[in-house]
């Protein structure tokens, strides 16, 4: 996937999970941390996994050993736990920057880099899969939350990327 095409689809993920945070943002503030039965337990246990998830694949592409991504996610993971839809909104506006900020610096994406693999060891990733593995990532989820709001009796937001295209 060239460059540019990954900045278009990661352009996707940021307008995509932007929706997201606008419509929870509409909604009765009960309905993001409302336990239900579902692949996670609340609407925000969803957005800190994908929140957490985006900066573990951004640290591995800028190198930071596996150890301290661990570190650094059980730090980031406490700040978000049981927060709020506005400190969400920060947090992720704050990491879509520092993935524009990477973008920027790394003109071949298709470049190889050397990482550690919690289930498949030492091993290379070419950096347009990691990137396209969070846009990926991110739709999946994308749809859990969706899911989750209609068994709490509320309409999605329309996050494909069609919509984003005419948008």
């Amino acid at each position: 996937m060239e460059t540019s095409r990954v900045r278009k689809m990661y352009d996707y993920h940021v307008w995509a999970n932007h929706q997201v945070i606008e419509h929870l943002k509409q909604l009765p503030d009960s309905i993001f941390h409302q336990p239900i039965t579902s692949v996670f337990s609340t609407i925000s246990e969803v957005m800190v996994h994908l929140y957490v998830t985006d900066i573990i694949y951004l640290l591995t592409l800028k190198g930071v050993h596996y150890d301290d991504v661990l570190k650094i996610i059980d730090e980031q993971k406490s700040q978000l736990e049981g927060a709020d839809i506005a400190a969400v909104e920060k947090a992720y506006h704050k990491l879509s920057e520092d993935y524009y900020q990477f973008l920027n610096l790394h003109q071949n994406l298709e470049g190889t880099i050397k990482a550690e693999h919690p289930r498949y060891g030492k091993t290379e990733f070419v950096m347009a899969d990691i990137l396209h593995h969070v846009i990926n990532h991110g739709t999946y989820h994308r749809g859990n939350i969706t899911a989750m709001l209609h068994q709490q009796g509320e309409k999605g937001v329309p996050t494909d990327y069609i919509y984003h295209i005419f948008s």
